[in-house]
């Protein structure tokens, strides 16, 4: 099963460096269905994979003076202070068994991933359904 983890990972690379972006969407379910990594590690460890590989893309830009400083500033900034603000005050409030249902433990890490997977469709539903700017012209 690692290797073909492994082989995915490279797989998602690729994926990454043609269509750039989407690193954790495609990483986390990789990590733990895969992996078997807890879910709330495999979202730490997702940041720091996307984090990294986008650092090195980062660097490329750089060099080539592709950089809009002003767009990173926007988005980053406070990407970072919602990451910071979710793991250290909000993760912690949620309850490691969130309800039990019959014989079903819903916990903290299933209640991530069902989230994680509506986060998906919904990326999912709004690219598919989405004009693309060729067609519309904006």
């Amino acid at each position: 099963m690692d290797v073909l983890a492994y082989f995915i990972a490279i797989l998602i690379g690729v994926l990454l460096g043609l269509i750039g972006g989407g690193g954790s969407i495609l990483t986390v379910p990789v990590l733990v269905y895969m992996l078997g990594i807890e879910p709330l590690l495999a979202t730490t460890y997702s940041l720091f994979i996307v984090g990294f590989t986008s650092l090195v893309g980062g660097g490329k830009a750089y060099q080539k003076k592709l950089i809009d400083f002003r767009a990173v500033s926007l988005f980053g900034i406070p990407s970072i202070l919602a990451i910071f603000v979710a793991r250290h005050f909000l993760l912690p409030q949620i309850p490691a068994v969130i309800a039990r249902v019959g014989h079903t433990v819903i916990d903290r890490g299933m209640l991530l991933m069902t989230l994680f997977a509506i986060l998906m469709l919904a990326a999912a539903i709004s690219m598919i359904t989405r004009k693309s700017t060729l067609e519309t012209g904006t």
